[in-house]
């Protein structure tokens, strides 16, 4: 009796983990570009300190898809969409001090990888990017003292 309540405690709890496990989807309903991101320092100690994230994407006017989160290495913070130069991108400061989300440890991403998270037809979907160039870091400077 006991061997089957613990086979079946074991079967639970793998349906409960897999559940929990993010299925990343390998085409979007929207093109991702080349991402980009880059450190920053801001000249006042106020300013802060952090990444910032740049992934372009071509979202369609009238579609029902809804950016939420981003989640990129070991931070999770809102996907939010801005329109850079004429082009749509996904424009993100991630502050050094923003605590870690154990989302983004879960998915166990590379220095280089990225995961959206969107709504389609209000279902939740994760698109994973690769390839994320890192370029030389932005050092803002501080202001004049009078």
């Amino acid at each position: 009796m006991k061997y089957v309540l613990s086979c079946f405690l074991i079967f639970c709890l793998c349906l409960t983990s897999c559940t929990s496990q993010k299925k990343l989807q390998t085409e979007t309903p929207f093109e991702i570009g080349n991402a980009t991101c880059q450190q920053y320092t801001g000249g006042r100690e106020e300013s802060g300190s952090g990444t910032e994230l740049r992934i372009p994407v071509s979202l369609l006017e009238n579609s029902d898809i809804e950016l939420n989160e981003v989640y990129f290495r070991g931070k999770q913070v809102k996907a939010i969409v801005n329109t850079v130069d004429n082009q749509k991108m996904i424009l993100v400061r991630i502050p050094n001090n923003n605590p870690e989300s154990s989302e983004t440890l879960k998915l166990a991403l590379n220095t280089d990888e990225a995961v959206i998270s969107y709504n389609e037809n209000g279902e939740v979907k994760y698109a994973k990017i690769n390839g994320i160039k890192q370029k030389q870091p932005l050092i803002y400077k501080g202001a004049p003292k009078n």
